[in-house]
């Protein structure tokens, strides 16, 4: 029956040559088609049989014609999305704590043939607003550790509406009910608030970090511990800074203006070293002096003297689920149900924490 089909036009076929260049980027937006009299000459037909053509690739948007500019390209060509490749969004890829995580990712990832495209945000907004914008066409789904300050809510929310999945993993944003992967914090920091209670201190500082949930989870467990005994005198700072640098400028400023404290529960175990830095530089011991407590139990906590008491996060295993979560997801849809995990944490008990030699012949 083929010989009853009739021959496309020739206007149509120059339409198909003309678009297909332009969907496979071959010609590219913002650049200009050939004029029409060379196309006349390229093609070897009418200029009117050209005109139809660029008409058809006008009326869907392909092209725009300016007289006395020519014909431009304002088509965008589409990203091809890889689902088998997997966008990772970390605060900063430095510290030895993301390092565990994203084990625990790449093996999962690897596992199941799943390619990881790492980014760092630094823990700033609006390099996170990039990455996302840059990938979400691009890979399959998200594991993204939000920055602090929460302030790509409408990004989310787009990532949402788009069907593109993603997983919170170390803190998650309340305003969204979404998939997340995170520590029990409000646990690890009631845990070593009550170990210190239990030494004996009723003056305890926290050193916190800038706002996230994991950070604030922490000092409400702080806070629960001595509401508990009916501890009324809170002490928690942050000289804004993150890591060792606020441990430091802050240890320094609790051992001059804040003599009465006795122990200090450090955010993290990076803060703790800080703080550890600042006490000795001012002539003090630990923990016959002032006890130091930290969280997160990375490799150098029991390198150092004296080891740290710290809280161990399931590090290795918070990456491995989160994968494990956006997988199920990208492979089998996206449902109504919100995987919330909240893994349990560990107290390890080292040589930083001992009674408080100072207040201990003091009256109860």
């Amino acid at each position: 029956m083929d010989e009853f089909k009739k021959e496309k036009p020739l206007y149509w076929k120059i339409y198909e040559k003309l678009k297909k260049d332009i969907e496979e980027g071959k010609i590219k937006k913002g650049e200009l088609i050939s004029p029409e009299i060379q196309l006349t000459k390229i093609f070897n037909v009418s200029r009117i049989t050209i005109r139809k053509a660029l008409q058809l690739l006008q009326n869907e948007n392909f092209i725009k014609r300016k007289k006395r500019f020519g014909t431009e390209v304002i088509y965008e060509p589409k990203k091809l999305r890889d689902k088998k490749a997997i966008g990772v969004l970390l605060v900063d890829i430095t510290r030895p704590f993301f390092n565990e995580i994203l084990k625990g990712i790449q093996y999962c990832l690897d596992k199941n043939g799943y390619k990881l495209v790492l980014c760092d945000t630094e823990n700033k907004n609006e390099k996170e607003k990039e990455y996302i914008l840059r990938y979400k066409d691009a890979v399959g789904g998200f594991i993204i550790a939000p920055c602090t300050e929460n302030k790509n809510l409408p990004i989310y929310a787009e990532l949402i509406v788009e069907k593109v999945p993603f997983v919170f993993i170390d803190r998650y944003i309340p305003e969204l009910n979404t998939d997340y992967v995170v520590s029990d914090n409000f646990e690890g920091g009631y845990i070593i608030t009550k170990h210190l209670i239990e030494l004996g201190h009723k003056n305890i500082a926290v050193i916190a970090e800038p706002e996230a949930t994991s950070v604030n989870e922490r000092i409400e467990g702080y806070k629960k511990a001595l509401q508990e005994i009916n501890i009324k005198k809170e002490y928690i700072f942050s000289s804004g800074k993150r890591g060792f640098e606020n441990g430091y400028e802050t240890g320094k400023k609790i051992i001059k203006d804040f003599p009465e404290i006795t122990a200090v529960f450090c955010i993290n175990d990076d803060v703790a070293i800080g703080c550890l830095k600042a006490i000795i530089e001012c002539g003090l011991k630990v923990p016959d002096d002032i006890s130091i407590a930290g969280y997160d139990n990375l490799p150098f906590s029991y390198q150092i003297h004296p080891g740290l008491t710290t809280i161990e996060q399931e590090k290795f295993e918070m990456g491995k689920k989160a994968a494990e979560i956006l997988l199920n997801r990208i492979e089998k849809g996206i449902d109504k149900n919100k995987y919330k995990v909240k893994l349990p944490v560990n107290f390890i008990k080292r040589n930083s924490t001992s009674f408080p030699k100072k207040n201990i012949y003091e009256k109860k």
